[in-house]
């Protein structure tokens, strides 16, 4: 078997397992990976600002994303077992955890120095506010 082949292979089982387990691939996936990423980018810019830098904080800040992601696994799962078949509890996991890791990114953003609009802070307020209504 070809080397190609062989990561063609690994690449596409993985990402239809995932896709599956996280109820599909939409726009409120996209953004929630979107948004992990960014808080890990902006994590790590704090870390270096603060001298704070290191292996292990960078593990448990990778740990954490895949427990996030884990949330979201359950939620779909539990969707699955109940019947609902638009994704009530997925979604709202979601966003929940989009709004968790936007005010994240925010309060990083501040620790950098940078001013955030207020406007942007109040949606991820009620983005929370409604994760937590869907449940």
């Amino acid at each position: 078997m070809k080397q190609d082949t062989l990561w063609a292979a690994i690449t596409g089982g993985t990402s239809i397992t995932l896709a599956y387990l996280l109820g599909g691939l939409d726009n409120l996936v996209a953004a929630f990976a979107i948004f992990m990423v960014c808080d890990y980018i902006t994590g790590v810019m704090v870390g270096f600002k603060e001298k704070r830098v290191n292996s292990y904080r960078a593990f448990r800040g990778i740990a954490k994303k895949v427990g996030m992601i884990t949330f979201v696994i359950i939620a779909n799962q539990l969707d699955i077992i109940v019947g609902n078949k638009d994704g009530f509890l997925r979604d709202a996991m979601l966003m929940f955890l989009i709004a968790t890791e936007g005010i994240s990114i925010v309060e990083n953003l501040g620790k950098l120095g940078l001013k955030v609009p207020s406007f942007l802070v109040k949606t991820l307020e009620q983005l929370s506010d409604k994760g937590d209504e869907r449940k």
